[in-house]
């Protein structure tokens, strides 16, 4: 027998629509050390397996209508859920959730939560627990632990609370441990070194892992064998190496697909009007730091940053969590109160007016990054996606309902969607329902922010295909934010890295992922996995942390990470060089070489 076995378990929902079959798994076995892939589409049955593991699921509306799960010997669904809860759960398996924001209270610093887990499963006491706590901090390789220690979930990065809840999982020594999409929210250089982590801390103490994606990229980095779920059932089970290479399913193949697009950049017309010009813009917090006992701090989170869109253009805007993406663009919009600098739209200076600046906001929707937050769950899809309409023009329920369907049929949404509520759609359909909101006031740009971060990898192509055929349908303008490069890659004509609040290296798309001249992007693209290369070894990681946008670095931002740092470059801040047709990047070492400009149009 194996380490891990599951035999003939079955799995159904229950809901107002019937009962459905969400798993169907006739023998799955992992041996000992193991990393092992589960990969799908969402809504495949990924999660629940997990879930029915651990005997978490919730019964109804849940139904194990069947099967075995045996660990180590032991048949899982014969243990009680005290027994499961007193010697395996934590003890012998633990889980990594892909969203630790979700699993992290937030009324709890993380020393609190990890004392209070140590204490309560290794009886040890508060001062055993703390050195212990922060021994596993420092061992998932959180610099400055101590300090992690005071903190609360919200006051760190996405790639430290992966972290965190990695060490949780370490807390009681399980032996097997269940990954489920654990690198899903996060940018490609902490997603390469969470991985990395991942890989070291298994073969440490010998760990065998059960690893859920939806991208086979991530799967034949870090998996030894894999096992494609479609429909609750295996379909193809083998070697890693021999399903990429010659997969058999069409399910598969469609997978291997939608991770291997061919990126296809269209001429842009250089004589189009330029619809955003952004001049100088900063964007500075006054904040406090409870845990150093510091008041009236400078957070420099957009500092000086221009640059010109034309009509019909997409910028991709790309850069590690924290770099500033997002707020730049909330300041652009308005969201935020600049500090300083300029933004005019269609020749219009657009902060004329504050945020009352209607025609200004007409112009200028988002779709944001998470289509469940960001939809009202609730209100009717008709009342969602007819919110701008409300407010811009006047129509009368009957118009106002047919203006909606026709939103709703853009984005390939049924026109009986109009009377559900979000939470009956899938990730994939919901970011079409935003679109189509967004859509709603005939704008002329739309900021995409993180469009796809939330939606598996088929869904992300459905949508890539669908904002394509908008932009060329309504001559739509678009920023795009992401932290997914092959979505830049796909979509944008010219692209933007950012780095600390600043704009690293600016030009056309394809030049800057065919050359990248930035020591900084360089790193950005050599993190990306690729779904050809196998094992561990084959990513790439960026060493170090980003610095505090508080207390930057002095000279260039990025020289504490840069393998090409030179002594002036911690003397003094690079100058934006142009080294080819509008491809300018801030870096010392082109000074010489290349011409002094600033980002043009």
């Amino acid at each position: 027998m194996a380490y891990f076995e599951i035999k003939d378990l079955v799995v159904k929902h229950k809901s107002f629509e019937g009962i459905k079959t969400v798993l169907d798994i006739e023998h799955l076995a992992i041996e000992k050390g193991e990393t092992f892939g589960i990969v799908s589409e969402s809504g495949q049955g990924k999660t629940v397996l997990a879930l029915t593991i651990q005997k978490l699921l919730a019964t109804p509306p849940g139904i194990i209508e069947s099967g075995e799960v045996f660990l180590d010997g032991e048949d899982l669904f014969k243990k009680t859920p005290r027994q499961m809860q007193r010697t395996i759960n934590g003890k012998k398996i633990a889980m990594i959730f892909q969203d630790p924001m979700s699993c992290l209270n937030p009324v709890f610093t993380v020393g609190y939560t990890m004392i209070d887990v140590l204490r309560e499963n290794r009886g040890m006491s508060r001062k055993e627990a703390k050195a212990e706590a922060i021994r596993l901090l420092e061992e998932v390789k959180l610099s400055d632990a101590g300090s992690v220690m005071g903190k609360y979930p919200h006051q760190l990065s996405g790639g430290q609370r992966q972290r965190v809840i990695i060490a949780l999982a370490l807390c009681c020594g399980a032996e097997f441990m269940i990954a489920d999409e654990p690198t899903r929210n996060l940018d490609v250089t902490i997603q390469a070194s969470v991985l990395k982590l991942l890989k070291e801390l298994q073969r440490k103490h010998a760990i065998t892992v059960l690893f859920i994606a939806n991208n086979l990229s991530l799967i034949s980095a870090f998996c030894d064998r894999v096992a494609i779920l479609h429909d609750g059932r295996i379909v193809e089970e083998g070697d890693v190496r021999e399903i990429v290479r010659n997969p058999q399913n069409a399910y598969t193949k469609m997978l291997l697909s939608a991770v291997s697009r061919t990126h296809k950049t269209e001429e842009t017309d250089a004589e189009k009007p330029v619809l955003l010009d952004v001049q100088g813009l900063k964007k500075y917090f006054l904040i406090n730091d409870e845990i150093k006992h510091l008041k009236n701090l400078t957070l420099k989170a957009v500092d000086g940053v221009s640059f010109k869109l034309r009509q019909g253009e997409v910028l991709g805007i790309v850069g590690e969590s924290g770099c500033g993406k997002s707020t730049l663009v909330n300041t652009i919009l308005n969201l935020y109160e600049p500090t300083d600098g300029k933004v005019f739209f269609d020749g219009q200076d657009a902060f004329a007016g504050g945020k009352r600046n209607n025609a200004f906001k007409k112009n200028v929707q988002i779709v944001f990054q998470d289509p469940y937050w960001s939809l009202n769950p609730r209100w009717l899809i008709k009342d969602i996606v007819a919110e701008p309409l409300d407010v811009y023009e006047k129509l009368n329920e009957n118009e106002r309902v047919a203006r909606v369907k026709e939103l709703l049929a853009m984005v390939d949404i049924p026109e009986d969607a109009c009377y559900k509520y979000p939470h009956e759609f899938s990730g994939g359909q919901r970011q079409r329902i935003a679109i189509a909101r967004s859509l709603a006031s005939n704008p002329k740009l739309v900021v995409l922010d993180e469009p796809t971060s939330s939606i598996d990898v088929f869904s992300q192509a459905q949508i890539l295909d669908l904002i394509k055929d908008l932009r060329k349908r309504f001559n739509l303008t678009n920023i795009l934010i992401s932290h997914d490069l092959g979505v830049v890659h796909d979509l944008s004509d010219r692209i933007a890295v950012m780095y600390l609040g600043h704009i690293v290296e600016f030009g056309p798309a394809e030049e800057i992922f065919s050359n990248p001249q930035h020591p900084y992007t360089q790193a950005l693209f050599d993190s990306i996995p690729d779904v050809d290369s196998f094992g561990i070894e084959s990513l790439k990681t960026l060493e170090g942390q980003i610095p505090s946008p508080i207390n930057p670095p002095s000279g260039c931002t990025f020289h504490t990470r840069c393998s090409k740092a030179c002594e002036a470059c911690a003397q003094r801040t690079p100058k934006e060089t142009v080294i080819g047709e509008g491809h300018v990047v801030s870096c010392i070492l082109f000074e010489k070489d290349g011409t002094e400009a600033g980002i043009a149009g």
